[in-house]
C-alpha cells in the first residue's frame, strides 16, 4: 500500500511540475519589481497561447499555425528607438523570412501613423495595429488578448514549441554623437545575437 501511495504521489508531483506556464499567465500573475525580474522570472520559458490577430491589410494571423520560431515586434510610431531598429530589422527579415515569423504589433491606433511606418518595413513583416477592442494605456497593451507590459521597441522571440526563450528591450538611434551606420552596425549586431537561440 505504501508503494502504491508513492507512486501515485510520485505521478502527481511530476504532472503538477511539467505544466506549462502561458505568457498572459506569466505576465499578469508576476511579482516581480522590475522589468528585468518580469523578463527572467515571469516571461522566459513561459509559452504562447493561441492569438488571432488582425493584420494591417484585415487578415486574421492565428499564432497557432504559424510552424516555425515567432519574432513578436512590440512597437510605437513616436518612439525614436523603435524608427532606429527599422533597417536592422529589415535585414534580418531578408536573412531569416524563411526560418523566422516575423510580427509586428503596434502601439497605435491611428492607422496612418502606422502605414506609414509601414512604408520602411519589409513586406514580409505581419503587421498588427491596435483595434478598437484594444486596451492602450502608459506602461500596458493588450492587443487582441497578447499583454505587453515593458517599453518600445521590444522584441519577444518564441520558439517552434510556442516557448518564449529570449526578449530584448530598446534599440539604438541616430544622434547627435551617432550617425546610422554605427545606429544599424549596433542594432544589426544585438538582432543577430537576440535571434541565435532559434537559428541553431
Amino acid at each position: 500500500m505504501k508503494k502504491v501511495f508513492l507512486l501515485v504521489a510520485l505521478i502527481s508531483s511530476t504532472v503538477f511540475y511539467s505544466q506549462k506556464v502561458y505568457y498572459n499567465q506569466a505576465v499578469n500573475g508576476c511579482g516581480s519589481t522590475n522589468d528585468d525580474d518580469l523578463i527572467n522570472n515571469c516571461i522566459k520559458n513561459s509559452y504562447l497561447l493561441n492569438y488571432d490577430f488582425t493584420t494591417l491589410d484585415n487578415q486574421t494571423l492565428s499564432t497557432s499555425k504559424i510552424k516555425k520560431p515567432i519574432m513578436v515586434i512590440a512597437t510605437a510610431t513616436w518612439s525614436a528607438p523603435c524608427w532606429g531598429e527599422l533597417p536592422a530589422l529589415n535585414a534580418m527579415v531578408e536573412k531569416y523570412a524563411d526560418k523566422v515569423e516575423f510580427i509586428m504589433i503596434f502601439w497605435d491606433k491611428e492607422l496612418p501613423k502606422v502605414e506609414k511606418m509601414a512604408a520602411k518595413l519589409d513586406k514580409r513583416i505581419k503587421l498588427v495595429p491596435a483595434r478598437e477592442g484594444d486596451k492602450v494605456a502608459t506602461g500596458n497593451l493588450d492587443i487582441s488578448g497578447f499583454v505587453h507590459k515593458l517599453d518600445y521597441p521590444t522584441n519577444y522571440l518564441i520558439d517552434v514549441n510556442k516557448k518564449f526563450v529570449n526578449v530584448k528591450r530598446g534599440a539604438a538611434t541616430p544622434s547627435k554623437t551617432m550617425g546610422w551606420d554605427k545606429v544599424n552596425e549596433i542594432n544589426t549586431k544585438d538582432l543577430e545575437a537576440f535571434l541565435a537561440p532559434v537559428l541553431k
